[in-house]
């Protein structure tokens, strides 16, 4: 179980390196689904006043928008990179979506400091056994955040240590053009071969950040910043604990 849930638990990890160093169905939240591509020449929505980030230096354009980040009460997040992918809607305290690392799917849910986790038959077969795969079955596998095992969740699953994956401005940054990105109107601050764009306009929230990484194609988009989010725990009859697993 424990190789099994550290390979699905490291994949945001894994796709911030790439970009920088089944959708949720109780979280309700109003996000964008708009495709990011940044480009000046794109369509352009201002989203509320001008912020004035672009006439700062590159480090400061990225601290103000760690600091818009921070502030927000919640997020979606949705990347991809060669090998794995991910689409979460988090909040300071709790997060739903799925993540995918090579052939491992799973769907996954904290609340209150409670991870759940939901996967298919073969996945718990390789975890477990055929015989405590069966007794899953499409129950959520539930176990508590503080355990060592699984320790690469609490990392990637709240805002504030998911954030911290990908906002990681290590070495030197340089602004670009303002330009749009996710239909706003953004400015660019590369890092290492990464690119963040950031709004202009409104709150300077990171909206894209791409490039990274040997291969320079993973891409993380945030949509949907400060949206009210619920996210609720499973009903406790779809739920089995992992120490009952064990």
């Amino acid at each position: 179980m424990r190789v099994a849930l550290l390979a699905a638990g490291t994949l945001v990890s894994a796709l911030a390196g790439c970009a920088g160093s089944e959708a949720p169905s109780d979280a309700t939240a109003s996000t964008a689904d708009s495709e990011a591509s940044p480009s000046p020449a794109q369509t352009v929505e201002s989203v509320g006043k001008p912020n004035g980030v672009e006439t700062l230096d590159p480090q400061r354009i990225l601290k103000r928008a760690e600091r818009a980040a921070r502030g927000a009460r919640s997020v979606r997040i949705a990347g991809s990179g060669p090998d794995a992918s991910l689409d979460l809607v988090v909040t300071k305290s709790a997060s739903d979506g799925e993540r995918t690392s090579g052939d491992v799917t799973l769907r996954t849910r904290v609340v209150d400091g409670t991870l759940y986790i939901k996967a298919d038959e073969s996945y718990w077969t390789e975890a477990f056994s055929a015989k405590k795969a069966q007794r899953i079955g499409d129950k959520w596998v539930t176990g508590d955040l503080d355990n060592p095992r699984l320790g690469t969740f609490r990392q990637t699953s709240t805002l504030r240590p998911l954030l911290r994956q990908f906002l990681r401005t290590p070495g030197e940054a340089e602004a670009g053009e303002v330009g749009s990105a996710q239909g706003q109107p953004a400015v660019p601050v590369s890092v290492e071969g990464a690119t963040m764009w950031v709004a202009t306009t409104g709150e300077p929230y990171p909206l894209l950040l791409t490039g990274g990484g040997t291969d320079q194609t993973g891409e993380v988009t945030f949509t949907g910043w400060d949206k009210k989010v619920v996210i609720k725990a499973p009903p406790a009859r779809n739920t089995i604990s992992l120490a009952d697993l064990a």
